[in-house]
C-alpha cells in the first residue's frame, strides 16, 4: 500500500522549507502535472489538483509508492490520504472561565 507521512498545509510547507514560489507545470509529453519550488525541489501532484487556486487548500505530504518507485514529495487535497480509513471532527469544547 502507498503510504503518506509529513503531511501538512502547502503553507505552512512553503514556510518551513524557506521557499518563495511553487510552480504547477504539465509534461508535454504526458500532460501529467508536477512541481518544482524556487529551491529547485521537484513534486509529485496529484490528478485532483488542476489549476493553482488548487493549492490554497491543498497539503503536501512524503510519498512512499506501492510498487516500491522512488519515494517523493506529493502534493494533493487535503484529506486525500490513503492511510486514512476514516475521520471524525469536533467542535471545540467551550471552555467556561469561573469567577471568584
Amino acid at each position: 500500500m502507498s503510504t503518506f507521512s509529513k503531511t501538512q498545509t502547502v503553507a505552512n510547507y512553503a514556510k518551513t522549507a524557506g521557499i518563495s514560489t511553487l510552480e504547477l507545470i504539465k509534461n508535454p509529453k504526458t500532460n501529467k502535472m508536477f512541481g518544482k519550488d524556487s529551491a529547485g525541489t521537484t513534486y509529485r501532484v496529484s490528478e485532483k489538483i488542476k489549476k493553482l487556486a488548487d493549492l490554497k487548500t491543498a497539503s503536501i505530504s512524503w510519498f512512499t509508492p506501492e510498487d516500491g518507485g522512488e519515494e517523493s514529495y506529493m502534493i494533493h487535497p487535503t484529506g486525500e490520504n490513503n492511510n486514512v480509513v476514516a475521520t471524525l471532527s469536533f467542535a471545540p469544547a467551550k471552555q467556561e472561565i469561573a469567577s471568584f
